[in-house]
């Protein structure tokens, strides 16, 4: 986020408020996502593997609460020159978190999360190892985690989680692009280790519409080369590949973030 955007003085401008405190903080959420969801947004996701370790502890009222003040001083006192940046220390990251997370439950919304290889260069792999967020999946049994691009390379453990806990599943955004063989073993494991109603096999990614259609294309073939073995070698039946295709690529993205609507 550039340094001359204030996003304190931005939320208290959009919503009238005075952010003075941990609490005004989380209520401006509240309000914002309220505001979102009544707009027709129907998850959140988060995209912190870029920036930190996605293990979130628990934390108290009280050091949430200390540890946010001495932020805002902090911004204050950088204001003087220029920089209006709110910077939050990770104990207020880890509250934040789930103080969001329960709030998605109380509104029956999903959460996303970008787990496995990061985009561009020098990115630190281990921050986004899916089996972090263990802890989570744990607290929160009735959020829906949807975790991406199958937690590559960690898609074992992506699969021993979606198996472990009900409300965890497998999303293939961006695998198919990463390393189609990678996908390929990836979902014949998935299929092997668990449930195939926990799987999405597509996903697009992308800005640009020729290349979401490029990564359906890859998508469907990987999708049916994995299903023609699983076949050759009597594991499924011909009418069993055809309902797990179109579960991949049709109802299990519907029903796994479109049945709370």
């Amino acid at each position: 986020m550039p340094l001359e955007f204030d996003i304190v003085r931005w939320l208290e401008e959009t919503y009238a408020v005075e952010i003075r405190s941990r609490s005004d903080w989380l209520e401006v959420f509240e309000r914002e996502l309220d505001e979102n969801l009544a707009n027709g947004v129907i998850g959140l996701k988060s995209v912190l593997a870029y920036h930190r370790p996605i293990r979130f502890e628990k934390v108290s009222f009280k050091d949430a609460a200390i540890a946010f003040q001495k932020a805002l001083k902090e911004r204050t006192e950088k204001c003087v020159y220029g920089d209006k940046s709110l910077v939050l220390p990770k104990v207020v990251q880890d509250y934040v978190m789930h103080h969001i997370l329960s709030v998605a439950n109380e509104r029956g919304v999903f959460v996303q999360f970008h787990t496995g290889l990061l985009e561009g260069n020098r990115r630190m792999l281990s921050n986004s190892n899916p089996e972090l967020l263990e802890n989570l999946f744990l607290k929160y049994p009735g959020v829906k985690f949807d975790l991406f691009h199958i937690g590559y390379p960690y898609w074992g453990v992506t699969a021993a989680l979606a198996r472990t806990y009900p409300n965890v599943f497998i999303d293939m955004c961006w695998s198919h692009i990463i390393s189609p063989i990678s996908s390929r073993n990836a979902l014949s494991d998935f299929l092997d280790a668990g449930p195939f109603n926990k799987i999405s096999g597509f996903g697009g990614d992308y800005a640009i519409v020729e290349a979401i259609y490029g990564h359906l294309k890859m998508a469907r073939e990987n999708i049916a080369r994995v299903l023609e073995e699983k076949i050759s070698e009597k594991t499924i039946t011909l009418s069993k590949a055809m309902k797990i295709a179109e579960r991949l690529l049709h109802d299990n993205p519907k029903e796994i973030l479109l049945n709370n609507l």
